[in-house]
């Protein structure tokens, strides 16, 4: 009987298995190395954002409020006269959206604006004299009652209610030129205080400012604008006067512009507490149908101003 030459049965089956093994660990290997990789840049990013950050400079304009002229209706409300004068209207392409191109220089007429929003206290008057309806907020997951009390500004408010009150008290919805003037100053600032957006400054989308839906009028004083208005940014968004068309930037009239003779929709301008901080420029422009009510739009009143008090910058 001759002998194999070969390996036998169980040398090639370690030999097998032997390789299946080296395999495995090989496997292993790469798997313990690519954990090792992804731990070590897990800690790397931890340890960024526990290092201490440099702190953002919140750059505000110093206006001089001492020279506001400032009344109060005999509805209570105060309102602050804006010089007649040019501004910068709208954004460079860059910064802005399509609608509020191109930036251009805008000549507005004096004219009186409430310094704050109107509120669910001042409102009521206007609901029990005139039969209006009382505002109704359509749409919001928590309980209504928490954006209605009398110290906070009015929502739920049609355009067209929004200007009947402005009517009822002798004043009238700023146009949506007056309103941005009001907001930015003369200078175009990008927000009301200035060209950067900070904590502190404005009511907009979170709890970090301290409301998580809309705050009493003026309850953010370092927001002011250059004029001494509160709120311009944030808070509620504001009706205007105009209808709203995304090109009328392209060939509007320089002098105390008004917006198109007609339209499907009206302004609404500043943004709201539901907003993020670039949808709270003094130039973006939002637009909705006359007859919607929302728990984001409110407004505040506007008036001429009469000759003697118009001034000019």
């Amino acid at each position: 009987m001759e002998e194999s030459s070969g390996p036998g049965p169980i040398k090639k089956d370690a030999l097998f298995y032997g390789m299946i093994l080296a395999f495995v660990a090989f496997v292993l290997m790469l798997v313990f190395l690519g954990y090792a990789m992804i731990q070590s840049r897990a800690s790397s990013r931890l340890a960024a954002q526990l290092a201490p950050q440099p702190a953002t400079t919140v750059q505000t304009e110093q206006w001089d409020y001492s020279r506001l002229h400032v009344v109060k209706g005999d509805d209570g409300a105060e309102m602050v006269l804006v010089p007649a004068g040019p501004f910068l209207m709208g954004s460079p392409p860059v910064e802005g959206d399509q609608d509020e191109v191109p930036q251009r220089g805008v000549y507005v007429d004096a004219f009186w604006i409430d310094l704050y929003e109107v509120t669910f206290r001042q409102y009521a008057p206007f609901v029990s004299a005139t039969g209006a309806p009382k505002p109704v907020i359509p749409v919001l997951q928590d309980d209504p009652a928490k954006l209605m009390s009398p110290e906070q500004p009015v929502v739920a408010v049609e355009w067209t209610q929004a200007r009947a009150y402005c009517r009822w008290l002798e004043k009238r919805l700023p146009t949506e030129a007056e309103w941005e003037k009001a907001s930015r100053g003369d200078r175009g600032a990008k927000w009301p205080w200035g060209p950067t957006f900070g904590p502190g400054l404005a009511n907009i989308q979170g709890e970090e400012d301290g409301y998580r839906y809309t705050a009493p009028p003026g309850s953010f004083p370092g927001g002011r604008s250059a004029y001494g208005v509160y709120d311009m940014a944030g808070n509620v968004a504001e009706w205007v006067a105009d209808w709203y068309d995304q090109k009328y930037y392209l060939g509007a009239p320089f002098e105390s512009p008004t917006g198109p003779t007609t339209g499907k929709h009206r302004v609404y301008r500043g943004g709201s507490w539901n907003d993020t901080p670039s949808d709270v420029r003094s130039a973006k422009r939002f637009a909705a149908a006359p007859h919607q009510t929302s728990a984001v739009i409110g407004f505040r009143c506007a008036k001429d101003a009469a000759p003697e008090k118009a001034g000019s910058e």
